[in-house]
């Protein structure tokens, strides 16, 4: 065990974490977000954005169709002939008409550019990056600029070809949500998530899992509900018990390995200078392995992994529990990415 100062993630290693988190490293490798070492997240955002906006361009930007509703003295699409009597337009030669038209004004293009609009309002963005957050404004001339709600991300529909889309939605999304407005004086500041333990934990949780979903295809990787092993005359539906569920769950055709995924600002917790594992995970992976061993075959004999980053401590021990084999590591996050990749593999080589 050794004792450190605390590491920086690196603003490429957070954009794979993310990558993999949303199941979307192909379409994250077609990005080319740059090869100098800043370390501000508006930035490296700026460049996914720009850098996938103008692969969308090349392609061709998605178009739909779009409502319209106006008076017209050529006819187009459907006459509104109740309005048009009512308004008597048809004495000036006019009616009102209803039509469709084929645009690039579609919800997921007008999100894109209010996005690329809030980043331009953004102060310390690098000059580069302001240049070509401005060109690609000016591309999307014939698009609304709009103000997106987290509900409008919500029913965006895309199809299987429209993958992309849905990457770069996800990056708009990211930066809606973390660009603050800092009323006090009008600038728009951009938040640093890696700060937000509980933001963190949730990304470092789904990038773990997607990881070794895609990595090790010869495990299965999953996450899965756990069953109480218990019996209750007044609760024999066990209902007041939590429910549990693991982090992910790996399985080969020998060996099963829970993993609980935990990102804290500090690894170890301090009490009365005594450094330890925060207790509740151990208890958490106890419950996990004291219940699924009841489903017998390889789950009988499964072992628990707790994963930390590094983050002030590195960590590698492991434990014999109640009959129950249980491991703790940390993976250094501000290594180089193929460095973590060699060791989450190392990790599952055990099964």
């Amino acid at each position: 065990m050794s004792y450190g100062n605390k590491p920086k993630i690196p603003v490429r290693n957070v954009y794979y974490l993310l990558c993999y988190a949303w199941n979307q490293l192909d379409e994250g490798e077609i990005v080319n977000v740059g090869t100098d070492d800043s370390q501000e997240m508006a930035d490296l955002f700026a460049r996914v954005l720009i850098s996938g906006t103008n692969h969308l361009l090349r392609r061709g930007l998605e178009r739909g169709y779009e409502s319209h509703q106006e008076d017209l003295s050529t006819l187009r699409g459907k006459i509104l002939v109740a309005n048009s009597a009512r308004r008597m337009l048809m004495t000036q030669g006019r009616a009102e008409c209803e039509y469709d038209e084929f645009t690039t004004n579609t919800l997921s293009n007008q999100i894109i550019k209010s996005t690329v609009r809030l980043l331009l309002n953004l102060q310390n963005l690098s000059a580069d990056n302001k240049r070509g957050l401005k060109n690609l404004y000016r591309s999307f001339n014939q698009v609304d600029d709009i103000r997106p709600s987290k509900f409008l991300f919500r029913t965006i529909q895309l199809n299987s070809n429209n993958r992309f889309y849905r990457f770069l939605l996800n990056i708009c999304e990211l930066v809606q949500m973390n660009c603050l407005l800092d009323e006090s004086n009008g600038v728009y500041k951009f938040k640093d998530f890696i700060k937000d333990d509980r933001a963190m934990a949730r990304l470092y949780e789904s990038f773990i899992l997607n990881f070794y979903k895609r990595e090790t295809p010869h495990i299965d990787a999953k996450s899965e509900m756990v069953k109480w092993e218990a019996h209750s005359s007044t609760d024999p539906e066990l209902r007041i018990l939590p429910s549990m569920k693991t982090d992910i769950s790996l399985r080969s055709g020998l060996k099963t390995l829970i993993i609980d995924a935990k990102f804290y600002s500090k690894t170890l917790q301090s009490f009365h200078d005594k450094k330890s594992i925060h207790s509740a995970n151990i208890y958490q992976m106890l419950a996990y392995l004291n219940n699924i061993k009841a489903r017998g075959g390889i789950d009988r004999d499964a072992e628990g992994l707790l994963l930390y980053p590094v983050i002030s401590q590195s960590v590698d021990e492991s434990y014999k529990l109640n009959g129950h084999v249980i491991h703790i590591k940390t993976i250094d996050l501000s290594d180089s990415w193929q460095n973590i990749k060699d060791q989450l593999i190392q990790i599952a080589s055990v099964l």
